[in-house]
Order: C-alpha cells, then sequence, then structure tokens
C-alpha cells in the first residue's frame, strides 16, 4: 500500500528543457528545445519532442519537436515511437518496476531484450543485441539515491570497455523524472534517485587494450527551484 501512495505523489512535470535531461554539448539552454508531457490516472501517455546526439563532434545535435513517444498500460506497457529504429519497446512490470524490456524493430522484429533484477541497495540491468551484451549496475547509498553506476559492453563474448560513472551533488528536492523512467535510457538514470545528481563524472575503460588511457568528462547541472523548493525543468527564458 505504501508503495503505491508513494507513487501517486510523485511530481508530473508537464515540460522540461532538452538541456536538464540529456547531455548536449551545449551548454547554454535552448529555448524551443523542449519536451512536453502528458499523463491520466497518475501514468505517463505521451510525451512531445526528440533529441538526437550527434555522433560527430564537429556537427551539432538535433531536436525534432513534432516526435512523439506514446505510452500504453494493460498486462505489459508498451511505449511507442513516432520516428525511431526501435518504434517499440514492450515492458513486464513487477511491482510497478520494469522487469524486461523487448525492443522491436521497424519489422516488428526483437533485436534486444533487457532483464532488471533488483538487490538491497543495487539494481542490475543486463542487455542482448545480436552478440553484443551490456551490463549495467546500479549503486545506491542509505538515502536511495544513486552513487555509482558501471557499464561493462562486450562483444562476441568479450570484454570491450567498461564505464565507471559517479553521480555528486544532490539537492533535497523531490525527483521530478520518477514518472518518466520508461522513455530512454537518460530518464531512467535520472529517475533512480529519491533526489536530484548536479554532477557526474565517468572514465571509460578500453578492456581490449588496458595499456591505452582511459577516457574521462564530467556533466554539471544547475537547476531552477521554485519556492517551495523543488526542480523547475521548465521556466522562462
Amino acid at each position: 500500500m505504501l508503495e503505491n501512495q508513494q507513487l501517486s505523489t510523485d511530481l508530473e512535470p508537464n515540460k522540461a528543457f532538452v538541456h536538464y535531461i540529456e547531455f548536449p554539448k551545449l551548454a547554454s539552454l535552448q529555448p524551443s528545445w523542449y519536451y512536453t508531457f502528458s499523463y491520466q490516472n497518475g501514468k505517463l501517455v505521451r510525451m512531445t519532442g526528440k533529441f538526437v546526439k550527434s555522433e560527430n563532434i564537429w556537427l551539432p545535435d538535433s531536436f525534432y519537436p513534432d516526435s512523439f513517444t506514446t505510452l500504453s498500460y494493460n498486462n505489459q506497457t508498451e511505449v511507442k515511437y513516432s520516428n525511431d529504429t526501435y518504434p517499440t519497446i514492450v515492458y513486464t512490470m513487477e511491482n510497478d518496476k520494469p522487469k524486461k524490456a523487448e525492443l522491436y524493430n521497424q519489422f516488428n522484429e526483437l533485436i534486444t531484450v533487457k532483464n532488471y533484477t533488483y538487490e538491497s541497495g543495487k539494481i542490475k540491468v543486463y542487455s542482448k543485441t545480436y552478440t553484443f551484451e551490456t551490463y549495467y549496475t546500479y549503486y545506491f547509498d542509505s538515502n536511495n539515491n544513486l552513487i555509482k553506476s558501471e557499464k561493462l559492453e562486450k562483444a562476441g563474448g568479450l570484454d570491450k570497455t567498461l564505464t565507471t560513472t559517479t553521480y555528486s551533488n544532490f539537492d533535497n528536492s523531490k525527483n521530478p523524472f520518477k514518472k518518466l523512467y520508461l522513455l530512454n535510457d537518460n530518464f531512467y538514470e535520472k529517475s533512480l534517485s529519491s533526489n536530484n545528481y548536479r554532477k557526474t563524472n565517468y572514465i571509460i575503460q578500453n578492456l581490449e587494450n588496458p595499456q591505452s588511457l582511459p577516457g574521462n568528462g564530467n556533466n554539471e547541472w544547475t537547476y531552477q527551484y521554485d519556492s517551495d523548493g523543488q526542480v523547475k525543468l521548465y521556466h522562462p527564458l
């Protein structure tokens, strides 16, 4: 019962700047780059807007305001994207948490399967696409905030890369991403904590070539807060 009471009090933001959720190379907020969210009976049913991160450091990121995502809830939860390589994701839920995710391509072929397991202070997600495997482990502190994640990538059974991320500079505000976690990997990661991290540091190790220097970087967010001390994901610029 407590779980349901908790869920019903989760925040329902109706708009959010892309900058607060993704990792754009441009540090400034783009006025026209924001998502909108719609809810029914306390559940997210639609998001408009799609951010596409550029694969090339010389080319800008893109945002498509007319793209949309719909969510429907039956025995399983189905997420449909209006234009995507994987337009459909079907989630099998247990206790309002994802247990399995199945990603289908535009020909309705099952391409990727993710399995979620929950342990004390830890969530593990195992993802498999053809011969590519990814093992995610998320670690939590006593406040239920995400403090570290590890992402091990394998191909053909061989270890490829290990990305270790630490999360810090938490505020004391409620997490506005709690109801948005099924939308994409960034929303999922943002939704895991009770409060909001405002800094991440990451190290990427090349496991195939251990003598190569690891890559590293960080991201930092500056949120605005309303008079109740809650994060404003959208505000006048």
